[in-house]
């Protein structure tokens, strides 16, 4: 997290010193080298990279739900920490809860007189 900032800058790079901070690379490209990148961007050619999603939830249905998560998390709680922990404490609670996938699921006792 940015120590000082400049509210001042008329650009987005501007805002921070990016070079004070370790900053990380995409996950998608954390196998591939800086120099392959390079070579690439200068040679103007088109990667041939095989890249797996296999560890990425980009099923539209999961990611809605992620979403709906974090933007309720975001609206409850104040903090990186304290969202955090709603996330966790909202999945743990959601994964212990029963699961009814049809109705004949669901037994409601009947009412006899």
């Amino acid at each position: 997290m940015p120590q000082k900032l400049n509210f001042k800058a008329q650009e987005f790079s501007k805002i921070f010193n990016w070079m004070d901070y370790d900053l990380s690379s995409p996950p998608l490209l954390k196998d591939i080298s800086d120099d392959e990148i390079k070579s690439h961007i200068q040679s103007d050619s088109v990667p041939n990279w095989i890249i797996i999603f296999k560890t990425f939830p980009v099923h539209r249905q999961a990611v809605e739900g992620c979403v709906k998560l974090v933007t309720e998390a975001s609206g409850n709680v104040c903090g990186a920490e304290s969202k955090d922990g709603f996330i966790i404490t909202t999945l743990l609670s959601r994964s212990t809860m029963p699961n009814f996938a049809h109705k004949s699921d669901f037994n409601v006792p009947s009412a006899k007189n």
